[in-house]
């Protein structure tokens, strides 16, 4: 099993680990297990961290990391790595890992917003989100009217107020009793959090996040978007 370091601390930039697997995927391509690691994994519409492994005498670098079971693969390319046992040092590329944190916690902020203005999650049920080069929240049900220039509104004034992010682990009658609400899907293979806007309202969450609102840095809401008994919502910030 894999500690995810991450977790507890979205800050955390470096580490030392030990390998516990190692698998040759091609040549110059590994698959390497940790018994832990800062490395965020691909997943709840959060794009993988990206960084490098080392040694004092090997270095290798990681394109991508994806869960599988309780176990965290660090996808690394680079020569033959140390054998079981070896400490290695990590280190994030931390450029991409901020940008993603702001994403993330961006896509929360409008869908808090959302839930002040009185849509969701009813009528707009939230279903998923992708936090990557063109963020957008799924929302299950419609709404006739424009909302775009409210929520926009909303969504910045939640920044403007540099409200604080928290998150604590929870069991799923934890999150079920205090959560707005819960995603339909929640994966079962990795720990889960209560991630909580101060003065607002807490929801299920696995991802990394800033710690206050004003780090994301405004909002813009794009035209929204309805197919098929869906609103798409997308979303940018200035970079």
């Amino acid at each position: 099993m894999t500690t995810p370091l991450y977790l507890p601390d979205s800050y955390l930039k470096e580490m030392e680990a030990k390998i516990i697997g190692v698998v040759k995927e091609a040549d110059q391509k590994w698959q390497l297990i940790l018994d832990k690691t800062v490395f965020y994994p691909h997943g709840g519409g959060q794009s993988s961290d990206q960084g490098f492994l080392s040694t004092d005498h090997w270095k290798g670098k990681v394109s991508k990391v994806l869960q599988k079971e309780d176990q965290l693969i660090h996808y690394v390319e680079g020569t033959e790595p140390p054998p079981l046992g070896t400490l290695v040092k990590g280190m994030i590329d931390w450029n991409r890992r901020y940008l993603h944190m702001r994403l993330h916690s961006a896509g929360h902020i409008v869908d808090f917003a959302l839930y002040l203005l009185g849509l969701s999650p009813a009528p707009l049920l939230p279903i998923k989100g992708d936090h990557g080069k063109k963020p957008v929240i799924y929302y299950q049900g419609m709404v006739e009217k424009d909302f775009r220039e409210a929520l926009e509104h909303k969504s910045n004034e939640l920044v403007s107020q540099n409200l604080s992010f928290s998150t604590r682990f929870a069991s799923f009658e934890e999150l079920a009793k205090e959560a707005i609400y819960l995603q339909p899907g929640l994966p079962k293979n990795k720990p889960l959090r209560l991630l909580t806007l101060q003065g607002v309202g807490s929801v299920a969450d696995g991802g990394t996040q800033v710690l206050r609102t004003t780090e994301v840095g405004k909002i813009s809401i794009l035209p929204l978007e309805k197919e098929e008994g869906m609103t798409l919502i997308h979303y940018r910030f200035m970079i």
